[in-house]
């Protein structure tokens, strides 16, 4: 016989990093959650791994920014290289100084992030459920709540409903929602190695883009391992592209014969431009990769998934406590999918396209221009108001971080 479904004011589907923070935030502001997950442990998978300052300030909130901190790389600059001419132009984030209490970049595995949230809620919210190994399958929507299902029958029922199950949602997929957009043509391979990088490839920083017409790069730092991030063209077929000839290959390529490189991952994905046609729909709300996707390339996909959670749980307590109207869910979900489409498609969009550019002026114009903004330091601190979403942040009005 199942047991009684779980009653709460929310129930959050996914317990990747942007459902934690839904539940750690609207948990503090005294709202009744539980999470599922259908997986039966957190992913211990290396995707995310970069928390911009409006992300930091949003862990200070929430009580976590001392973990994080403790167990992450501060990285203060940032480069960008062409394959061929070598350093194009550095950035150095201190230049925000006045703008953030962290002027850097946080690097940090996502799946140590949720570990940390996941701990905080545990230690401080001991009344918020979280339940593994429970796949949603179905929703009854009805006028003042939601009935979640799994395969064995009703397993919640909440008064509002989170989807942060991630890209392949499976809450958007029962509400039927056109997830539109593009699919580049070519695709990432990861390669997540145990080496110096830093002494093969002498004066770089802790993140450097490169730019190249047939395989740009991102090579970065994380606690655990350097991750080197290259585009697969799309002729070569996955199975190839993680055998040992082709990523031999490109390691020779990018750091010459350097024997004892210690290879710890290699897979290969599909880069997704998508965004949902509305982040809510009734008592559903979407958020995170459920709701977009974008090219990884400026980190910004994590981030705007934990922007949308930090807004939501302002503004949906109020909604539950009566102080707001439920048209404050409205302006939320239009505001937050003009901040996916208007700003975080646009400039990783734009930063894919210009490492990967093959037309030779063009490829010249983008180092003139990109060399000669990180010479000026006004210019190059738009820049970095747009590169560390600081801007983002203002324009959308995510609100105050404690």
């Amino acid at each position: 016989m199942s047991a009684a479904p779980i009653r709460a004011e929310v129930a959050v589907v996914g317990a990747g990093p942007v459902g934690l923070t839904a539940a750690l935030a609207l948990a503090r502001a005294g709202v009744s959650v539980a999470v599922l997950e259908a997986e039966q442990e957190l992913s211990t998978e290396w995707r995310a791994s970069t928390f911009h300052p409006p992300t930091i300030e949003i862990a200070r909130h929430l009580g976590v920014v001392d973990a994080m901190l403790q167990a992450g790389i501060v990285a203060p600059r940032y480069q960008v290289r062409d394959r061929r001419h070598g350093l194009i132009a550095e950035f150095d984030l201190s230049l925000l100084a006045d703008e953030t209490d962290y002027p850097f970049r946080l690097q940090l595995e996502q799946y140590k992030y949720s570990q940390i949230v996941r701990d905080a809620l545990a230690a401080h919210h001991p009344d918020a459920q979280l339940r593994f190994g429970c796949r949603v399958t179905g929703l009854q929507i009805a006028d003042d709540h939601v009935v979640l299902e799994t395969a064995d029958g009703p397993v919640a029922e909440a008064s509002w409903v989170l989807g942060a199950d991630g890209a392949r949602s499976t809450v958007r997929k029962i509400l039927g929602c056109p997830f539109e957009g593009l699919t580049y043509e070519h695709r990432y391979l990861v390669l997540s190695i145990d080496y110096p990088i830093e002494t093969l490839m002498p004066g770089i920083c802790d993140v450097n883009y490169i730019s190249d017409p047939v395989e740009h790069l991102l090579v970065l730092r994380v606690p655990d391992v350097w991750r080197v991030v290259v585009a697969v063209p799309p002729g070569v077929p996955g199975d190839e592209a993680v055998s040992d000839e082709y990523v031999s290959e490109r390691l020779r390529g990018l750091f010459g014969e350097a024997p004892g490189l210690v290879l710890r991952e290699r897979k290969v994905y599909a880069v997704h431009q998508r965004v949902v046609d509305s982040f809510r729909h009734g008592r559903v709300l979407l958020l995170g990769d459920a709701a977009h996707i974008n090219s990884p390339m400026g980190g910004m996909g994590l981030n705007g998934g934990i922007h949308d959670a930090f807004d939501l749980s302002v503004q949906l307590p109020a909604v539950l406590r009566g102080e707001a109207e439920e048209s404050a869910l409205d302006l939320w979900a239009q505001r937050r999918r003009k901040a996916a489409v208007e700003t975080v498609q646009e400039i990783t969009h734009r930063t894919t396209t210009s490492l990967a550019e093959q037309d030779e002026e063009e490829r010249a114009r983008f180092r003139q221009q990109t060399a000669a903004t990180a010479a000026d330091p006004r210019r190059a601190k738009e820049w970095m108001m747009d590169a560390a979403m600081i801007a983002n942040a203002r324009t959308y009005d995510l609100p105050p971080r404690a």
